[in-house]
């Protein structure tokens, strides 16, 4: 643990506002009423003025700038092309979206940028009605997605069957896991691999995705779903987000009523991209390895409850795939 980790919230928290009012001159708002968010991935602040709301986030200085641009011109592209309320990004004077900042007490250099603040709130206990809002904003999105095109210089490396078993962190399991444990999770990227081959490639299945579209990024807003946190965004199967968004409800004794009203939303838009019984669980796997490389790579997140607890639930969840009877 570094010095700056030693530090007291406070002091921490005070030296990313420094560099975020640094950051804000660039959209006029060095002023501005600045809220401490908190602290994962990125530092979020939440910017308040007598003319409007914003959020404010501050990347880690290891953050990919190429990554950062995807994520940033599907969000403009989306706000331009649908009715969907997602964070807009906003345009600094300078015609960047994003600009890199430094500052003494702070190491590196910061990408900072802003986006129009999305109204809503969480909701803990999700109802059918919730549920069919999120597949109509999902099933819109995919929409969008099938005609979205990055630059070419941007484009990301496709998540498809090939590349599925280089992407696991077999070293990083077996840190953690025993040999059967780890065994049974490596035996289902062949289970992962078939379902994706069985899909193909098309359009109508696969382009750019949210990748993180869990219960805790999205929120309600007068009967309709909106969605925040973009930066997993990538190009994987739709299938992905379908499964994300089902592996914090499956457990519900009241699921199959919720997935139903999830699948009446999307099918309002366009039709499902896989068969859910045959291809989710296979893709719920696959974000179960996405689960489990992030917390075995973050040490804080080690000793937490509700990290062990997905760690443990990966291998439940990989027992069932093998043998789903």
């Amino acid at each position: 643990m570094d010095s700056f980790d030693q530090l007291p919230e406070a002091e921490r928290v005070a030296r990313y506002e420094r560099l975020a009012r640094k950051a804000l001159t660039a959209y006029r708002l060095e002023e501005a009423e600045l809220r401490f968010l908190g602290q994962s991935s990125n530092v979020m602040f939440r910017v308040q003025t007598d003319d409007g709301r914003w959020a404010f986030r501050i990347c880690n200085p290891d953050r990919d700038h190429k990554i950062l641009m995807r994520e940033l011109l599907w969000l403009v592209a989306l706000c331009r092309d649908t009715d969907l309320a997602v964070p807009e990004p906003v345009i600094m004077r300078s015609g960047d979206l994003f600009r890199s900042v430094s500052m003494p007490g702070l190491s590196g250099f910061h990408a900072c940028m802003l986006f129009r603040w999305v109204k809503g709130q969480f909701e803990d206990d999700l109802t059918a009605e919730h549920l069919r809002a999120v597949g109509r904003f999902t099933a819109i999105l995919h929409k969008h997605a099938e005609t979205f095109r990055w630059p070419e210089e941007l484009e990301p490396n496709k998540i498809v069957a090939e590349t599925v078993g280089s992407n696991v962190p077999r070293t990083m399991l077996k840190t953690h896991y025993s040999p059967g444990e780890t065994e049974t999770l490596l035996a289902t990227i062949p289970v992962i691999q078939q379902a994706m081959r069985s899909l193909g490639e098309g359009h109508d299945v696969a382009g750019a995705i949210h990748g993180d579209l869990h219960q805790w990024n999205v929120l309600f807003h007068e009967g309709t779903a909106c969605a925040i946190d973009f930066e997993c965004v990538q190009w994987n199967y739709y299938a992905y987000d379908i499964a994300t968004t089902f592996s914090t409800l499956d457990s519900r004794s009241d699921f199959e009523e919720l997935k139903k009203a999830y699948v009446g939303g999307y099918k309002a838009v366009r039709s499902l991209p896989c068969d859910l019984d045959e291809h989710i669980p296979a893709f719920t796997m696959l974000r179960m390895f996405t689960m489990v490389a992030w917390i075995l790579s973050t040490p804080r997140l080690r000793s937490d409850d509700w990290a062990l607890g997905v760690l443990k639930s990966a291998v439940r969840r990989a027992n069932r795939l093998m043998d789903p009877k």
